[in-house]
């Protein structure tokens, strides 16, 4: 989809963290919005500012682990626009904290949030992508889902499900006019998880392991729709190389990444959740 202008993207997550980012770069673009969260206030805050750039932009609170919630959510994007062309599947949250101790209910909700959700509502979507001969699905992943992390093994396991996901929709509907991509940001500042558990640990990644800004991952975002990616790392410095040895030998690409200690915010995050209980704002675990 070369071409966005007057097209409609539906963005979960938006409410905070990376999704306004993503908002206001498809805003750019021309589209109209429907912007998804559970925090009404937070919606009405991003679509008010989208809307005074010039862009159609209506804000739904969504639970998106409900599967109503989802289903009146794709009936209101239709509703307000007549079709969804693009969804950028943005939700997801992070449990820092040993397996082993972790609470069934937050393996569960994880996985909920973070696949489950981006499952059901592009199910939900597809049918009208079909119909009409177009149509692209974004899934925000993670470096986590490459790496796999200690200590968010839940996270990382959601994150490389959205990657496999992401593959499998680019298989199945090539040709069709409708894709998929895929976004692997590295550690993000200024907003986002990692910068919500920085805030909570004050644990940071090493300069090795790299750093991204939410404009970037937002831009990588357009990018991935215009071009047809299939899958974008967005870090500095470039990760593709790492991502790569890993798939060639996890064994040494797990090394590499213990040696640039790209685990540093997963494991002084559990300590630091531990010690708190578990309750540290942006590493939530409800029991153990």
């Amino acid at each position: 989809m070369k071409d966005l202008t007057q097209h409609t993207a539906v963005i979960t997550g938006a409410s905070r963290g990376i999704g306004p980012y993503v908002a206001r770069a498809l805003a750019a673009e021309k589209m109209n919005l429907v912007l998804a969260a559970r925090s009404a206030e937070g919606l009405d805050r991003v679509a008010g500012e989208l809307r005074e750039s010039g862009v159609e932009a209506i804000a739904v609170p969504t639970d998106v682990t409900d599967r109503k919630a989802l289903e009146v959510l794709v009936a209101a994007a239709i509703e307000g626009f007549g079709a969804i062309d693009v969804l950028v599947n943005n939700a997801g949250a992070l449990t820092v904290f040993p397996y082993d101790r972790i609470g069934i209910e937050d393996v569960e909700r994880t996985l909920r949030l973070n696949l489950i959700s981006a499952m059901i509502l592009t199910r939900l979507v597809l049918p009208g992508m079909v119909e009409r001969g177009r149509g692209h699905i974004v899934n925000m992943s993670s470096i986590a889902g490459i790496w796999a992390p200690p200590f968010d093994a839940v996270y990382g396991a959601t994150k490389a499900g959205l990657i496999g996901f992401t593959r499998s929709l680019r298989q199945e509907y090539r040709g069709s006019g409708i894709s998929a991509s895929v976004i692997c940001p590295g550690y993000v500042e200024q907003a986002g998880l990692y910068h919500d558990a920085q805030q909570a640990t004050g644990a940071t990644a090493s300069a090795l392991a790299g750093r991204t800004t939410p404009r970037a991952v937002a831009r990588a975002v357009v990018k991935a729709i215009k071009s047809d990616r299939p899958q974008i790392m967005v870090n500095s410095p470039p990760l593709r190389p790492l991502a790569v040895l890993t798939a060639l030998s996890p064994r040494l690409g797990d090394w590499l990444v213990r040696s640039a200690n790209g685990f540093t915010p997963f494991i002084e995050g559990a300590r630091a959740n531990q010690r708190a209980g578990g309750r540290l704002t942006g590493l939530q675990h409800s029991g153990e």
